[in-house]
């Protein structure tokens, strides 16, 4: 009976891959979660004047953009470097009042109504990361990603009027000045809460 089980796990292991490689996690009767659609970003870099496209659901559509901006200010006397990310008009970011999004623990639950402090925009922008160089002293960085490993993004995608929930796993290297896209995430099924990272 043991031989039958661990079988069957096998098995069910072996048909969780998708053809690029990119392992699923196994879904048992009891998982109250939904059934999602991986994609295994392979570590993608997004360097300065640089920009990533990601298509979560696999429709040939991005859903999310990642870039770079240059800011000159004269005020301040120095210049910033934005690394950030971009919903589209059928897609939202969680954004608050000073453009930023929150990020999520591998296990945090990601709503599809508002979280606190913040809400869904479509075609929005979430301020990540600043490299700042000022006239005179050492560059310096600011921006809540700027020293995460392995944390996520919160994003949906509508179709036909219903929200799919979704995250991209990311880490940010100030030493080699690159934002890492690790994998994303997308709900087939509409209108429900996920857990980032699963």
């Amino acid at each position: 009976m043991k031989q039958v089980i661990v079988l069957a796990l096998v098995a069910g292991l072996a048909a969780s891959c998708k053809k690029d490689g990119a392992p699923i996690p196994p879904k048992f009767p009891d998982s109250k979660d939904p059934e999602m659609i991986y994609t295994d970003l392979q570590n993608r870099e997004l360097k300065f004047q640089q920009s990533q496209l990601i298509d979560l659901n696999q429709d040939q559509h991005p859903d999310i953009g990642f870039s770079t901006w240059y800011i000159g200010d004269p005020i301040e006397k120095e210049d910033e470097v934005l690394f950030f990310a971009g919903s589209y008009l059928h897609s939202q970011l969680l954004v608050g009042e000073s453009n930023n999004s929150p990020i999520f623990q591998q296990g945090d639950a990601i709503p599809v109504k508002n979280y606190p402090g913040m809400e869904w925009y479509h075609s929005a922008q979430v301020e990540m990361v600043y490299k700042n160089t000022p006239e005179t002293g050492m560059p310096y960085w600011e921006g809540a990603w700027k020293n995460v490993s392995h944390k996520y993004l919160a994003i949906q995608v509508t179709r036909e009027g219903k929200r799919y929930n979704g995250w991209i796993e990311v880490s940010f290297d100030t030493a080699g000045e690159r934002l890492i896209l690790h994998k994303s995430a997308i709900s087939k099924v509409p209108e429900k809460a996920i857990i980032a990272g699963r």
